[in-house]
């Protein structure tokens, strides 16, 4: 009788922690999606800098891929990065202005520095999501929690 009491307990237990599993690994997965966007542009960054010539990060939204590259020539073999498929990536717009509905994201690294300032909102199917800005002058990325609407 114990052991029967024990093993209920024990499936009452599972029941409640299995999805807060799910929630915590698809939380997970968004996180590295975000977070492996930021490399990405960090290292095109970077490599702007270090060859001292333009750089362009391309996003395909759509695709959810990424692409580096130089404007003035094509590279043998680009970096590639390539999302989950669950996740989707969709840029905002700056405050004030009408929301963008585009395919493709360029970004543009110069030399000194500077890029063209983005902002990503990054999300998966059960509604969780990011934000990714770019800061135009720094380069510095920085993600974060969207602030919610208030009605």
């Amino acid at each position: 009788m114990e052991l029967l009491l024990v093993l209920a307990l024990l499936t009452v237990l599972a029941a409640l922690t299995v999805p807060a599993m799910r929630g915590w690994q698809q939380r997970l997965t968004l996180e590295r999606a975000a977070t492996a966007l930021q490399h990405q542009i960090s290292e095109t960054r970077l490599r702007s800098i270090q060859s001292g010539e333009r750089w362009m990060l391309v996003l395909s939204l759509s695709e959810k891929t990424s692409l580096q590259i130089r404007p003035d020539r094509p590279l043998n073999q680009p970096d590639l990065l390539r999302l989950p498929q669950d996740i989707r990536l969709k840029p905002e717009p700056e405050k004030g202005q009408p929301p963008v509905d585009a395919q493709v994201l360029r970004i543009i690294f110069r030399p000194d520095g500077t890029c063209s300032a983005t902002a990503l909102r990054i999300s998966d199917t059960r509604g969780n999501s990011l934000s990714l800005s770019l800061d135009r002058l720094t380069g510095s990325v920085r993600i974060s929690t969207p602030e919610l609407s208030k009605a």
